[in-house]
């Protein structure tokens, strides 16, 4: 995992101020001078919306509404650059040990998840990238994207989260008719699969990611997402 996040920073922290579509930068076998060196912080849980809470087969409540998807962690170089490294389980609920599944540029991620309380729960419905907070069976938005998510309104009932987030995407989920016509890429929600250390395929993050690291032929890709960043309350 270090190498793999040491790559992803040292690729980051050489694109330009927008990133451009792509970047790439060679990264022969067994070098280390180039990697950067870096801390992380302890993880947070990360919680995306569920697939049945999305189909309407559990009843809105806050244990139904999201489930466990990623640990995340807070990568920061010697210059102040960041990154979320994301850690998934293979076994449902997130037991068991937990492997590198994706590197994402910049921490918004780590910022909303912090937010999770004893009294509370932060999610993502990340087909839009949106992030709410729940708490009292009410749900805010906590972004742009969020508050587009709930036309404009500043809270909900959880109730009335769900028939929206049925209407979007509850015919359009894997499984589907509108999914075995392939077009369903756009609303499939991420799944917690951990790619192979040997695979030179990329590090794919989920529905809701920025940023994919592809290892082949020595290379780095990095793709970037043209989107506007999420923004913290």
């Amino acid at each position: 995992m270090h190498n793999a996040v040491s790559r992803f920073l040292s690729v980051t922290a050489n694109t330009g101020a927008d990133g451009g579509p792509s970047a790439a930068a060679p990264m022969a076998s067994g070098a280390q001078s180039d990697q950067q060196s870096f801390s992380l912080n302890d993880p947070v849980a990360l919680y995306e919306l569920a697939p049945a809470f999305v189909t309407g087969k559990a009843k809105p409540s806050a244990d139904n509404v999201a489930r466990l998807s990623y640990l995340a962690s807070r990568a920061n170089d010697a210059n102040g650059h960041k990154a979320t490294v994301l850690l998934s389980s293979a076994t449902k609920g997130g037991g068991g040990s937990w492997h590198l599944t994706g590197v994402r540029d910049g921490d918004s991620d780590v910022t909303y998840g912090r937010q999770t309380t004893g009294h509370s729960k932060v999610f993502t419905e990340p087909q839009i990238h949106a992030w709410y907070r729940l708490k009292n069976d009410i749900v805010a938005p906590l972004n742009r994207e969020a508050t587009s998510g709930l036309h404009g309104k500043r809270a909900v009932t959880l109730a009335a989260y769900q028939k929206l987030v049925h209407s979007r995407y509850a015919d359009k989920l894997p499984g589907s008719a509108y999914d075995r016509k392939g077009l369903a890429g756009g609303f499939r929600l991420a799944s917690a699969s951990t790619p192979s250390p040997s695979s030179s395929a990329p590090l794919q993050l989920g529905a809701s990611g920025l940023v994919a690291v592809a290892f082949a032929g020595g290379v780095i890709a990095v793709r970037r997402r043209n989107r506007r960043r999420p923004q913290a309350n």
